[in-house]
């Protein structure tokens, strides 16, 4: 028997130290006992138990989930990771934390699920990212390779909007019945591996492939589930000059951030 939703964590080594605070915050705030899982390549299980301890999660290698056909980046090889993992995690859907988030305050199964086993679907404009972005890092998010990959997995799955949606930030939220009928529908109908619709996409169109976008594009083209939208679930703190910006303004207060969000993310690229 499934559980209704776990939590699912894809680490590295370098980033353990992040994990004990997030595996810290869930022991503290986990009150409806969500399980969590918790993946690495094989040969660094023994250095993450040194780092937590082996209680309050189940492990799992990330060879149980997934093994790479080809050589790749360790960024490509997590996201075909984290598409296979409900086949070693025995639930009907996931929370997908990075190692670099934490909760800061009670969260409970309605925080993830809407109703009758269905998931929330992280699905938004992103304006405010957008305005940042422009404000902050002098970017254009209209000429992203984000929008981009939009668009080229659109075209592929023939989702119907002219709007571009992001299905993030991390934490992710997936149901198994989107993941297996894309298995199914898609991958197996049209004959394909991940590993060659991933590549085939990055070949085809000259983009990264991206697992946010495999889900959320692909349901919002099948309706596989019900579409219930909410926005992000964690504060994320995508650079720098975003987390100084609101220090600056004294708005970095986690008991302000908690009125909105679940938790926050300080990405690890710069933090």
């Amino acid at each position: 028997m499934n559980y209704k939703i776990a939590l699912y964590c894809k680490t590295y080594p370098g980033d353990f130290d992040r994990v004990v605070k997030l595996v810290e915050s869930i022991k503290k705030y986990n009150r409806d006992d969500i399980p969590l899982y918790i993946s690495t390549e094989a040969k660094f299980h023994s250095l993450l138990i040194s780092k937590i301890g082996k209680e309050g999660y189940t492990y799992i290698a990330d060879q149980e989930l997934y093994e790479p056909s080809r050589m790749m980046s360790g960024w490509e090889h997590q996201m075909l990771v984290k598409l296979n993992a409900f086949i070693g995690i025995p639930a009907d859907n996931l929370l997908l934390l990075d190692s670099d988030a934490y909760f800061i305050t009670d969260f409970y199964e309605q925080d993830f699920i809407a109703y009758d086993n269905i998931p929330y679907t992280i699905i938004h404009e992103n304006t405010q990212v957008s305005e940042y972005e422009a404000l902050l890092k002098g970017g254009d998010y209209s000429k992203t390779g984000y929008v981009k990959a939009v668009e080229a997995y659109r075209s592929i799955f023939q989702g119907k909007s002219n709007r571009v949606y992001d299905y993030g930030p991390n934490p992710h939220l997936w149901s198994r019945k989107v993941i297996e009928h894309f298995n199914t529908h898609y991958l197996d109908k049209n004959n394909l591996s991940l590993d060659e619709f991933c590549y085939g996409i990055k070949d085809q169109f000259d983009i990264h492939f991206r697992e946010t976008l495999t889900y959320g594009e692909y349901l919002l083209a099948t309706k596989v589930i019900d579409i219930v939208p909410c926005g992000p679930l964690f504060k994320v703190y995508h650079w720098k000059e975003l987390y100084d910006f609101e220090m600056k303004l004294d708005w970095v207060k986690e008991e302000e951030i908690k009125k909105t969000y679940l938790g926050i993310i300080k990405q690890s690229n710069w933090s």
